[in-house]
C-alpha cells in the first residue's frame, strides 16, 4: 500500500490532512478498509493508503462495472453525457474533431461520430480499446494519455473531453498537462468529474454515489479549477450537474441492504452478486440492435434545447456548485 498521509497535496502542497471517510469494499475484493483523507488547506479528497499499481490493475481487471453493462445502457448513459458537455461547444468548434481521454467501449466517441465527428479515444484497457475499435469503428490509441502526448509528433485536437476519468488516476497533476498538451491552440478540455464539494454527502455519507473503491481523488469546484489553470488552460466555464437534494427515506434502505451484505457476506459471494445486479438492471434495455441504439441515441442527443436550461441546471444545490458532479470547460491560448 501507498501511503499519502505525510505528503504535499498534489494541488496546494500542504502537508496537513485529516481522515474524512472510511469503509469496505469486499464485492469488489478490496483488501482491508478503503480510506479517504481531506487536504485541510484546498478540500481534495484522497484515497490513502492507497493501492499498488499492479494491485489497482487486478482491482479493474476483476470488477470494474462499467466494461460489463449492455451497449442499450451505456448509449443512453452517452446523451446526457454529451448534452451535458460538447453540446455546450459544438457550435463554436468548426473543425469537428475530438479526443475522448478514458473512453472506455467507446460509447461516446461512437455518438459523435454517428453526429458528423471525427472521433478518437485513449484507453487504457485493451479489451476495451478491442471493443471500440471492432464494434464502432472509433480510432483508439491504447495507453494513458502522458503515453499519448510523448510522441513528438501526436496529433492535438479542438475538442478533448474527459468524462468520469479524473477521479481515477493516480497523478492528476501529470494528467492535466498531458491532457492539455493535446488540446490545439483555441481549443478547450472539458472535465467531468464527481463533486467532493456535492452537499448530499452530508445526507448519504459513505453511500454516496461517487465514493466507489475506483476513485481515489475527489475534487471541488476550487481545486480542480486551480489544477486546469496551473497547466495553463482559462476556465470558461464551471457548473455542478444532479443538483436536487437526495431522497434519504427512498434510497436508505437499498443503502442499508448493500451495508448488511457486506458486512455478512463474504467477498466471493457478493462479487458474483454485484455482477448479476448490473446485468439485471441493463437488461431491459437491451431490446433492439446496437445499431437501433446508436441511431437512438443520436437523435436524442441532438434534440432542442440546452443542459443549462434544464430544470436540474436550476435546482438548490446548481448556484454553488454543489451538485453530485462537477464540470469545467477549459481552453488553451490561442
Amino acid at each position: 500500500m501507498i501511503s499519502l498521509n505525510n505528503e504535499p497535496c498534489c494541488i496546494c502542497g500542504d502537508t496537513r490532512s485529516q481522515l474524512a471517510w472510511e469503509t469496505s469494499y469486499p464485492e469488489h475484493g478490496y483488501p482491508g478498509s478503503f480510506q479517504l483523507r481531506r487536504c485541510q488547506a484546498c478540500g481534495l479528497l484522497f484515497n490513502s493508503p492507497r493501492l499498488e499499481p499492479d494491485e489497482l490493475s487486478d482491482l479493474y481487471g476483476r470488477s470494474y462495472y462499467f466494461f460489463n453493462r449492455p451497449d442499450a445502457r451505456e448509449f443512453a448513459r452517452a446523451v446526457p453525457m454529451y448534452r451535458r458537455s460538447v453540446a455546450l461547444v459544438a457550435n463554436d468548434t468548426p473543425e469537428k474533431r475530438s479526443l475522448d481521454i478514458g473512453g472506455g467501449r467507446g460509447y461516446l466517441p461512437a455518438l459523435l461520430k454517428k453526429l458528423g465527428w471525427i472521433t478518437h479515444s485513449v484507453e487504457l484497457s485493451h479489451n476495451a480499446s478491442a471493443y471500440a475499435r471492432e464494434k464502432f469503428g472509433v480510432n483508439v490509441f491504447t495507453g494513458t494519455i502522458e503515453q499519448f502526448v510523448q510522441a513528438p509528433d501526436h496529433a492535438v485536437f479542438p475538442l478533448v473531453t474527459a468524462i468520469d476519468v479524473i477521479e481515477h488516476v493516480p497523478d492528476p497533476v501529470g494528467f492535466v498537462r498531458a491532457a492539455s498538451a493535446a488540446v490545439a491552440p483555441g481549443g478547450r478540455l472539458i472535465v467531468d468529474t464527481p463533486n467532493a464539494a456535492a452537499k448530499n454527502i452530508r445526507i448519504e455519507g459513505i453511500t454516496w454515489q461517487g465514493f466507489n473503491p475506483f476513485h481515489i481523488f475527489l475534487f471541488n469546484p476550487d481545486n480542480l479549477a486551480r489544477l486546469l489553470t496551473d497547466a495553463g488552460l482559462t476556465i470558461e466555464k464551471r457548473f455542478s450537474y444532479g443538483n436536487a437534494m437526495a431522497d434519504r427515506h427512498s434510497r436508505s434502505r437499498i443503502h442499508r441492504i448493500g451495508r448488511t451484505a457486506r458486512e455478512h457476506l463474504p467477498g466471493w459471494v457478493l462479487g458474483p452478486m454485484a455482477k448479476a445486479w448490473f446485468a439485471i438492471r441493463g437488461m431491459s434495455r437491451q431490446k433492439g440492435t446496437t445499431e437501433e441504439h446508436l441511431a437512438k441515441a443520436a437523435t436524442d442527443a441532438t434534440a432542442p434545447g440546452n443542459y443549462l436550461d434544464t430544470p436540474d441546471a436550476r435546482q438548490q444545490f446548481a448556484a454553488d456548485l454543489t451538485g453530485d458532479n462537477l464540470v469545467i470547460i477549459a481552453r488553451k491560448p490561442a
